[in-house]
């Protein structure tokens, strides 16, 4: 007999149309593109927020600086004092003053009482007096009017110091200052250094 061979029956294969996996090509496609779209969303609201914190943050920075007095200064070292006006404040002192004030910036004895006829005593210029606690332009006024400036102040005390307004020049008179500056420590410099910046700021 003849051999025989039965062929083994194919089972029928079913492959998707194409159609099919377009469609889903797209929505895989579409479902990453709302995603991505979605990420961007919340990344461009999360950059707004940055920015617009950013800003007030900005202004309320620029706003401060306008309302708060500047104190790039507070640090500054007060300035050199020159050795010529040192020297001719010096025989000012000397001539005008030490009589009064002492040789030495000392001051008259017992300063801090009072003299019988309520004035003041000569007070030291030295660091232990109070002279390093007045801005310049206090110092100033007090040179140029003598104890007249205390007139009208009824406070009870009175100075008997010339005024030396008419005897000198504005010159003269800072001269005199930095004479008495050039004794200071470095530390009570720069204290009367700070009260003359902010007086003069007002």
């Amino acid at each position: 007999m003849g051999s025989w061979h039965t062929k083994p029956a194919k089972w029928p294969v079913h492959t998707p149309p194409k159609s099919t996996f377009c469609i889903t090509v797209l929505l895989v496609t579409y479902m990453h593109n709302a995603e991505t779209q979605l990420r961007m969303k919340r990344f461009l609201a999360f950059s707004f927020l940055i920015i617009a914190l950013a800003l007030v943050g900005c202004r309320d920075m620029l706003n401060t600086a306008e309302s708060t007095p500047q104190s790039t200064t507070d640090n500054a070292s007060p300035p050199l004092l020159p050795a010529d006006e040192i020297a001719l404040g010096k025989n000012i002192y000397t001539i005008h003053c030490a009589s009064c004030h002492g040789q030495k910036l000392e001051g008259e004895a017992n300063w801090k009482q009072q003299n019988e006829d309520g004035s003041f005593r000569s007070p030291p210029h030295s660091a232990d007096g109070h002279t390093w606690h007045h801005a310049d332009s206090v110092l100033i006024e007090a040179i140029k009017e003598g104890g007249a400036r205390y007139e009208g102040m009824d406070i009870g005390v009175t100075s008997n110091m010339p005024a030396f307004a008419g005897i000198l020049t504005d010159e003269e008179i800072t001269a005199v200052l930095t004479y008495i500056k050039d004794t200071w420590p470095q530390d009570i410099r720069w204290q009367q250094w700070q009260l003359t910046i902010q007086s003069d700021a007002q």
